[in-house]
């Protein structure tokens, strides 16, 4: 299965490949499959990979869509104030 397929989903065993393709890649090409599992012992690595494809950056879209969601939470917040 490929990691887009994967996406919402939870998965009983995965096993994995963290070695990227050359083209580019998505932030969260590496993290959908590892949060695919709820117990680290179902989840299998099949080979090393450098730590550096866990620490991409995010692309100037996607911190400009965070920051448009953080925008819109805070909208919220202002509007619908929550009564304890």
């Amino acid at each position: 299965m490929i990691t887009h397929k994967s996406q919402g989903q939870t998965l009983g065993k995965i096993i994995i490949d963290l070695i990227m393709p050359p083209d580019p890649v998505e932030v969260a090409s590496p993290y959908v499959p590892l949060s695919r599992v709820k117990r680290l012992d179902d989840l299998l690595i099949i080979r090393p990979f450098e730590f550096a494809t866990l620490q991409m950056k995010p692309s100037t879209a996607q911190l400009e869509e965070l920051k448009w969601l953080d925008r819109i939470a805070q909208n919220t917040r202002k509007r619908f104030p929550l009564s304890v």
